[in-house]
């Protein structure tokens, strides 16, 4: 079955961690993390909470770009007011924001123990594409093969602040390419400046 892998994941998380003191650490990330679930407007379901990251998953057709792009905005605004909060009450100097990864294929969902699992080449290559050398804290990356499950192209992209910022491609496994797009948070409709000669020009394998 076919169904589309949702990652919000928290940029400068590891930094984050190695300098705070490990209860005040778990209290925070406690927080951010309800903050993107309970303002999770998308219809999409936990599969397992990574660390500093939530892997959700729907089985069945694409999310609409429009939705997408305007749930995302929603998630985005909860995690840094939360995070602001937090900063002020404990006077943070620490700089935390979130990506975001948006994949569809073929997916499985299993249970152990009562818990959803699942299995298939899409869920790896989504976890792969987070490590993907792009410089950008705050971006959304989402791959073509999203784009062909809804049959539609950038010119579908809804106006927001996200920004387009540049494509490229990643060699999975030693055969399939993958391409996909990446999309910066910049406000007030700022100039997009790709980040990365490398990343905007060429490819790299898996």
């Amino acid at each position: 079955m076919k169904g589309l892998i949702f990652i919000p994941d928290i940029s400068g998380f590891t930094s984050f961690v190695k300098n705070i003191d490990i209860d005040l650490g778990v209290a925070i990330t406690e927080g951010l993390l309800n903050a993107i679930i309970d303002n999770n407007p998308l219809d999409v379901e936990v599969s397992e909470i990574e660390g500093d990251a939530i892997l959700y998953y729907k089985i069945g057709d694409a999310i609409s770009l429009n939705k997408v792009f305007s749930g995302i905005e929603n998630m985005y605004e909860a995690f840094n007011t939360t995070f602001q909060r937090l900063k002020n009450k404990h006077h943070l100097k620490a700089d935390l924001s979130l990506k975001f990864v948006i994949h569809y294929g073929e997916i499985n969902v299993y249970n152990i123990k009562g818990f959803k699992k699942l299995y298939g080449q899409t869920v790896i290559e989504a976890h792969t594409l987070l490590k993907n050398g792009y410089d950008a804290s705050n971006y959304i990356l989402i791959t073509e093969d999203y784009f062909t499950a809804l049959r539609q192209t950038l010119s579908d992209v809804p106006a927001s602040n996200w920004k387009y910022a540049t494509y490229c491609s990643k060699t999975y496994n030693g055969s399939r390419d993958i391409g996909f797009y990446f999309f910066t948070y910049l406000p007030n409709d700022l100039p997009v400046i790709p980040n990365s000669e490398k990343i905007s020009r060429g490819k790299y394998s898996a």
